[in-house]
């Protein structure tokens, strides 16, 4: 689907923007090095319906947020192809005098639906939602720079935690210019700039690059990953129960956060769990609060409706893979059809 007609349709469209404000799809399409990239995709997008393409593609051409998150339902899809269920990328499904469009249906012989994938990409803490906002200037900085990278960023100064003023952000984005553009740098690679030490943790699959905004010292439970869940649950628990489908809930962590499959794993055990995104580079005491567990080990209790959980550890080249747990107390389990060339743990 990313053709050459449409290639060169994106590129008459975007070409006259400053290199800065070109969709995050613009290397994928642009640049030979994203060959593999752009492969995966296309094939993904190209067993879409035409009107499905179509939406596709315009949130891929959207801001980095649509991006990010049809990147990651576009790696399901990918990563779900070779299931003996067909693919339909959100399937409008009238639900009480309303229409519900959940972000995956998979369709079976003849095209009876089956099952309804929700993919979850946000995944912050309160903390972090807040502390965006405080780094806006510095971050929208640091998006200008064009070489897909994810930061980290700590302040080394004894007022840990304050972000940079404008004037003060304009001099840290021309020296992280200077050493992001530098093929020196690299995945682990770090930099100490005006006070604020940044580093590489993770490639990122769009145009620019992007910082975990800083909070201090992190704390993530299995509580709330439940919640996560439960969220994405409670939008299509009756429709599924109504349908008499499978409901399987995607977790897929924004770069730079401390969640991985053990986590999502103990969270559905119910075994108490923190992760802990610690500061590598910070001294003095750690932020200190109240941290939520689960008053005792026992199985987590969702909606029956809830089926499988799976945990997507996203690709660039390819679309990543695809770990699903079972889930305790679930009213309908998969078959082999759904799970016969994917990780069911």
């Amino acid at each position: 689907m990313l053709d050459e007609a449409y290639a060169q349709s994106f590129i008459r469209r975007f070409s006259g923007r400053p290199d800065w404000n070109r969709p995050e799809l613009w290397p994928i399409i642009h640049d030979p090095v994203r060959a593999k990239q752009r492969q995966w995709l296309s094939e993904t997008i190209s067993r879409l319906r035409p009107d499905q393409q179509t939406k596709a593609l315009a949130r891929l051409e959207g801001d980095a947020q649509q991006f990010l998150a049809t990147y990651h339902e576009l790696a399901v899809c990918a990563l779900l192809r070779d299931s003996t269920l067909t693919v339909d990328f959100e399937p409008e499904l009238p639900w009480k005098e309303k229409v519900l469009t959940p972000d995956i249906g998979l369709r079976g012989p003849g095209g009876t639906l089956g099952v309804l994938v929700e993919v979850s990409t946000k995944f912050r803490t309160a903390a972090q939602r807040d502390a965006e906002l405080h780094w806006k200037e510095l971050r929208g900085r640091v998006n200008r720079i064009l070489r897909p990278l994810g930061l980290t960023v700590r302040d080394l100064t004894h007022n840990p935690g304050q972000p940079p003023d404008g004037r003060l952000s304009r001099r840290i984005e021309a020296s992280l210019r200077r050493w992001l553009l530098s093929t020196r740098t690299t995945l682990g690679s770090t930099c100490v700039v005006e006070g604020y030490a940044f580093q590489v943790v993770v490639l990122l699959p769009g145009l620019r690059a992007d910082i975990a905004t800083p909070t201090g010292t992190d704390w993530y439970n299995t509580d709330m990953v439940r919640k996560a869940i439960n969220v994405k649950v409670s939008r299509y628990a009756e429709l599924a129960s109504s349908l008499g489908v499978l409901l399987v809930v995607v977790l897929a962590a924004e770069p730079a956060m401390p969640l991985s499959v053990e986590m999502v794993r103990s969270a559905l055990e119910g075994v108490q769990g923190v992760a802990i995104g610690l500061d590598p580079f910070g001294f003095g005491p750690i932020s200190t609060g109240p941290v939520h567990l689960n008053e005792r080990n026992v199985p987590a209790k969702f909606h029956s409706a809830l089926s499988m959980v799976g945990w997507l550890q996203p690709g660039i080249d390819v679309p990543g893979s695809l770990t699903f747990l079972d889930v305790p107390g679930a009213a309908r389990r998969p078959g082999d059809s759904f799970v016969q060339s994917l990780s069911l743990e």
